[in-house]
């Protein structure tokens, strides 16, 4: 099959005509690529010649696995369901291919009557649109915009005939950045159940919450506030730990779904090298940093109330590091701060599709990545309300 350039192809055609003004430093603004702190990486390990010598563990080594129970507990209180085999865990090369293998697992349970759906957000991450036409499904999308209202999810699985592959939820979201309530989660489980989907969920921002912990999803499964059917949860180093260049994540759900999973990534996939699972074990393990990172965020966001925020629509977000600001057209706003900036953002209309009313909802907004470091960040935002004064 053909697939639709990604959303930074089609940056790059955007901006490839325009040259930047040369005695500005380009500030990349596209990519969810964290510069607020280097991760504490002992790279000790990495460097071992006999790590790459081997083949990978099957399932991740006993350290780093510990290290995600670890975690779960200390995060979501999921321990004892994890000991009492409620949940399973297995390492991911990151959430990217985590996603598309899932989809086209869950495709493969529904294929009786042709092509199923799959319920996703609009706007989104692009893996998720472009993992479902990998997988030869319907998407039918859904937009949120009261977080305690999962009603959106309901009527898009009406609207899929009352049955779906799977429903995709990113929780906080990205770009928009909002967090989805306790209470909304567990109508979400139950529409998942209704529908015979397989509920996937991407909570790989829940560590960049700017006030409170987000509600994670294997809380609720931790202390049987929800009854859930299938479901995956996907968690990654690459936000929490500002370290993307591990490709390292996991993914937690039941045991059913997790070894379905394991077996295609066991044997089809990429298993995780075993100096990649010793560095992995260790920032799994270092809460210390992450709130480092988040301090480091909340003066971004800081610098972008005092510098952006008389700008029309602009609106702090609940978790991450995008700006999702309106402007009149995305496009053009993206081409102008390029051409007399030498900023890089995102046109939102690259990440969502057309609804059935023919409507893209990410049109007329820009995400804007509040990656860099503080002085960085205040440049960058300088120039952002400058070149934004006149569109």
């Amino acid at each position: 099959m053909e697939y639709a350039p990604s959303a930074f192809d089609r940056l790059r055609a955007l901006l490839h005509d325009i040259p930047a003004p040369p005695e500005l430093t380009v500030v990349p603004l596209q990519l969810g690529e964290s510069r607020l702190e280097l991760p504490d990486l002992d790279v000790t390990g990495l460097a071992d010649p006999a790590g790459w010598a081997r083949y990978p563990q099957l399932g991740g080594t006993p350290e780093l696995r510990a290290a995600y129970t670890g975690w779960l507990e200390r995060r979501f209180g999921a321990g004892a369901a994890l000991a009492d085999g409620r949940l399973a865990v297995e390492p991911t090369p990151g959430s990217k291919q985590a996603v598309a293998a899932a989809l086209t697992q869950a495709a493969g349970r529904s294929r009786d009557a042709g092509p199923p759906a799959v319920i996703m957000p609009n706007p989104c991450y692009p893996t998720y649109l472009a993992a479902a036409q990998a997988a030869g499904v319907r998407p039918v999308y859904y937009t949120i915009d009261d977080t305690d209202d999962a009603s959106p999810i309901a009527a898009a699985v009406a609207d899929a005939g009352g049955s779906a592959a799977a429903i995709v939820l990113c929780n906080p979201g990205n770009p928009r950045g909002e967090i989805i309530s306790a209470g909304a989660l567990r109508d979400v489980a139950k529409h998942a159940a209704a529908a015979g989907a397989v509920l996937l969920i991407d909570e790989c921002y829940t560590d960049l919450a700017l006030d409170t912990d987000p509600p994670g999803f294997l809380s609720l499964v931790a202390d049987r506030t929800v009854e859930p059917g299938p479901f995956l949860v996907l968690h990654s180093l690459s936000k929490r730990s500002g370290a993307p260049g591990l490709r390292s994540g996991f993914v937690a759900g039941d045991p059913a779904t997790v070894t379905r999973y394991a077996r295609y990534n066991r044997t089809c996939g990429v298993p995780t090298p075993l100096p990649v699972c010793a560095a992995a074990a260790a920032l799994w393990s270092d809460d210390t940093r992450v709130r480092q990172t988040r301090r480091a965020l909340a003066r971004n966001w800081a610098a972008a109330d005092e510098i952006v925020g008389t700008l029309p629509g602009y609106r702090r977000p609940a978790a991450g590091f995008f700006l999702w600001l309106p402007v009149p057209d995305d496009e053009a706003a993206a081409r102008r701060l390029w051409r007399e900036q030498a900023l890089v953002v995102m046109p939102g209309r690259y990440l969502a599709a057309d609804g059935p009313d023919g409507v893209n909802p990410g049109a007329g907004h820009l995400r804007i990545a509040l990656v860099h470091d503080g002085a960085l960040t205040r440049q960058a935002l300088r120039r952002l309300r400058d070149g934004l004064g006149g569109v």
